[in-house]
C-alpha cells in the first residue's frame, strides 16, 4: 500500500508550504506535485519521489510505504493533532455530597481536548472520595451539558433549588407508587450513600465524556 499522496499532503502542511513554494525551494515543478496529489499521476517515477524524500530529509521507502501522519512508538501511537482546541476548566465538583457551585466558576486555566467534541464541553476538577478508585481528587472530567444521560453514565447533577452539584453514576429506577419516574446517583465507593431523587430531587447538568486521570 502506498501512502505517498497522504504523506506529501502531510509534509507540505507540516512545513507550512504549498506546491508553488516547494517548487521554489526544491526545483520540483508544482504541476508534478499537483498531478500526484490529485491522483492524475498514479505511479510517479523513483527519481521524482527521491527528490521529495531528499527535500524532506526522509528515505524514499518511508515516503512511499510508511504512514507519516501517525507517529509510532514501541507500545503507543500518537495521532496528528488536527482537531485540537482549548476549553475552560471550572472549579471543583464534589464526588461526595452536594457542594456549592458558583456561576462564575470558570477558572483562569484551560485544558486541551483532541477530537470532535460538542461545542459546549468543559473540564471540571474532581474533589472528594465517593468515586474512588476510578475517579480521584484532582482528576479532570470533560462534561457535555447538551447530552442526555443513559444508564451507567457518569454525570454532574445539581440539587433542586440550590446552587450545589455532585458527580456520580446515574441509574434510572423506573416509577414509584405514585407513577412518578425517579432515579439515583450512585457512588463507586461503597462507604458513601446513594442519592435517591425521591428524597433529594436533582437535575442533570451534564454527562462526562472524557476522564483525565492523575498518575501521582
Amino acid at each position: 500500500m502506498s501512502y505517498l499522496v497522504s504523506n506529501l499532503e502531510f509534509l507540505l502542511k507540516k512545513h507550512g508550504i504549498n506546491a508553488y513554494q516547494l517548487q521554489d525551494k526544491s526545483g520540483i515543478p508544482q504541476s508534478t506535485t499537483f498531478r500526484i496529489i490529485n491522483g492524475d499521476t498514479q505511479s510517479p517515477s523513483s527519481k521524482t519521489v527521491k527528490k521529495y524524500a531528499e527535500y524532506f530529509d526522509i528515505e524514499e521507502a518511508e515516503l512511499r510505504f510508511k504512514d507519516l501522519t501517525r507517529i509510532q512508538g514501541d507500545n503507543f501511537r500518537v495521532l496528528p493533532m488536527d482537531n485540537v482546541r482549548r476549553v475552560p476548566v471550572l472549579n471543583y465538583v464534589q464526588a461526595g455530597e452536594f457542594c456549592h457551585y458558583f456561576d462564575d466558576a470558570i477558572a483562569d486555566t484551560f485544558e486541551i481536548i483532541i477530537g470532535d467534541y460538542p461545542p459546549h464541553v468543559h473540564w471540571v476538577i474532581i474533589e472528594g472520595l465517593s468515586m474512588t478508585p476510578d475517579f480521584n481528587p484532582g482528576d479532570l472530567i470533560l462534561v457535555d451539558p447538551d447530552t442526555q444521560p443513559s444508564p451507567g453514565n457518569y454525570v454532574v447533577a445539581k440539587k433542586a433549588g440550590e446552587n450545589a452539584v455532585t458527580f456520580k453514576k446515574w441509574r434510572p429506577r423506573g416509577f414509584d407508587d405514585n407513577g412518578v419516574e425517579y432515579c439515583e446517583l450512585v457512588p463507586l465507593n461503597p462507604d458513601f450513600p446513594t442519592i435517591d431523587s425521591r428524597h433529594t430531587p436533582f437535575t442533570i447538568c451534564g454527562v462526562a465524556v472524557e476522564h483525565k486521570k492523575k498518575l501521582k
